[in-house]
């Protein structure tokens, strides 16, 4: 009898258990279903669209994840957005969407700087099968953010082309970096920690020996990152391959040096870099001061193409550095200040705990700093959730006011910058903007920047690498600014063309030249130390 009992009244908890969840989800699903919210719904070329009002800080990638869509997608029902989402503005999304759908085209976004050439290489198709599919094309030019038809191979599938497609723009596979290397250069026997080594025959009296010391990971797990070091290994080897077609005999050695200590001690055993007239790299800073030590005491020129905190370079004449770095950041900043003083109000408004290894922390500092010693005035503004309605009292509304971050991390400073952007509509203000902002969709006022990329290329100076790249390699590089391949071609041409050539007499200065990407002229950093590329563009 008591097991009887026992049983009725676990039936019983059972049954009350599954009443309980099944109104828990009835529930949850009214709840979910209410909070669903209703858009008005218009058809656009025979599609029914959903109306949706752009929200503040929203971008593409928050809206097509919202709507299960794609940027893509958007620009495609949307063909008059060419500056990005705003606020406020109505676009149409596709209720229904067409990714189940066969076709026999892909579509493609294009992008800053790109043209027809390099499309149909990108996706091995000739210009005739481009036009046929986009017609529009016979009679007006790319235009940045329009969306092309790209017609499908019969023996691929949309899946296979967006893979191979993918595959161009993300890092070379490491057996890729190796079939690169020895496509260009022929295997050095005599050592073995060498990538690669090419001993052209001499046309010319003039030999140059080249290493590059670069972190290409080919034994380690490669980042997105490690994909920079390719494109300015590539560019590189074309500004040499030019060079060669002149006449000049080169010797080039590569060198994997991963980003530790040990690696870069390990590759400077061998004794065959003691008779290079170039060393190309290291990347990090943890292992410039090791080839620093090493460029000194073999008189060797060793040219820095990315890190800007050399500790050395104003002691050791055989180091050059590309990137200029905060002191000459800060000396046209300080310019510009001063002959623009009357005109300006100048206001640094910073955001508390700030890593004081923050680029933009250490440029505000050494600002007021400057500041205070020329008694130039500014005004500083604690930035928080409650600083909003303060940030618009500290503006003037008869100058210009001229506004300065403590932090170069967009994401924490979105909100104030929509601010702004509302603000600016009735007071005349501009942000300084770091160069890594210039890649981010983040709404902003009107800015200024200083840089040392270019923020457009010479045309047909452009054209003609990228037919001379498309001719070398099989892949394409990548679009995001800077270009790491243009950054190789134009150091690589400077310093055969100039430094090079100045047979180890030391020079207070090189000329000037300019390239696609950078304008270059290297000047003596201290009157015993190396040499720091000094030209920055200014640009509004």
């Amino acid at each position: 009898m008591q097991t009887y009992i026992t049983r009725y009244i676990h039936a019983l908890q059972h049954q009350s258990l599954l009443i309980i969840l099944f109104s828990v989800f009835i529930l949850q699903s009214c709840m979910l279903f209410a909070q669903t919210p209703s858009y008005p719904i218009k058809k656009i070329n025979g599609v029914e669209c959903i109306v949706y009002k752009v929200q503040p800080v929203e971008g593409f990638y928050r809206i097509s994840k919202n709507f299960h869509t794609s940027e893509a997608v958007i620009r495609e029902y949307n063909p008059q957005i060419t500056d990005g989402l705003k606020a406020g503005m109505e676009i149409y999304i596709p209720v229904k969407q067409e990714h189940t759908a066969k076709k026999d085209y892909i579509e493609h976004v294009v992008e800053k700087k790109q043209t027809i050439f390099r499309i149909r290489k990108m996706y091995n198709i000739t210009e005739d099968e481009l036009i046929a599919i986009n017609p529009h094309l016979k009679e007006k030019k790319l235009r940045t953010g329009e969306i092309l038809k790209i017609p499908l191979s019969k023996k691929e599938t949309k899946q296979e082309v967006e893979k191979k497609d993918d595959a161009t723009r993300t890092v070379v596979e490491k057996k890729e970096v190796n079939q690169l290397v020895k496509q260009n250069l022929i295997e050095n026997p005599k050592n073995k920690k060498t990538i690669g080594g090419e001993n052209i025959k001499p046309n010319k009296p003039k030999n140059l020996n080249i290493a590059f010391l670069l972190p290409f990971m080919l034994d380690q797990k490669q980042e997105s990152s490690d994909k920079r070091f390719i494109e300015f290994y590539s560019g590189s080897l074309l500004a040499i391959k030019e060079a060669k077609d002149n006449g000049i005999n080169f010797n080039i050695h590569t060198y994997d040096v991963e980003k530790s200590d040990l690696k870069i001690m390990e590759v400077l055993q061998d004794s065959i870099l003691t008779g290079m007239d170039l060393i190309v790299g290291p990347a990090y800073s943890n292992q410039v001061s090791v080839i620093g030590d090493f460029a000194r005491l073999h008189k060797i020129k060793t040219l820095i193409p990315f890190s800007s905190k050399l500790l050395d370079l104003e002691t050791n004449p055989y180091i050059y550095q590309f990137n200029p770095g905060l002191e000459v950041e800060l000396q046209r900043l300080q310019e510009l200040l001063q002959t623009e003083e009357k005109q300006t109000n100048v206001i640094f408004a910073e955001l508390n705990h700030v890593s004081m290894g923050d680029d933009n922390y250490q440029l505000v500092r050494s600002l007021k700093q400057h500041m205070n010693e020329h008694n130039l005035p500014y005004q500083t503004i604690l930035l928080n959730t409650d600083s909003l309605q303060h940030l618009r009292q500290t503006v003037d509304p008869l100058k210009e006011n001229i506004i300065f971050f403590n932090t170069t991390r967009i994401n924490n400073v979105s909100i104030y910058l929509y601010e702004l952007q509302q603000l600016s509509s009735s007071v005349n203000i501009k942000i300084y903007e770091p160069y890594s902002w210039k890649n981010s969709k983040t709404e902003k006022p009107a800015s200024f920047y200083l840089s040392v990329f270019k923020n457009e290329y010479p045309e047909a100076i452009y054209e003609k690498y990228s037919n001379n790249f498309s001719s070398l390699f099989d892949w394409t590089p990548s679009n995001e600014l800077p270009r790491y391949d243009l950054l190789g071609y134009d150091l690589l041409q400077y310093f055969i063309n100039h430094v090079l050539s100045s047979n180890n007499v030391p020079a207070v200065s090189y000329p000037f030249q300019e390239g696609i990407q950078s304008n270059l002229q290297f000047e003596k950093a201290a009157a015993t130390g190396g040499y720091i590329n000094k030209f920055l563009n200014h640009y509004e």
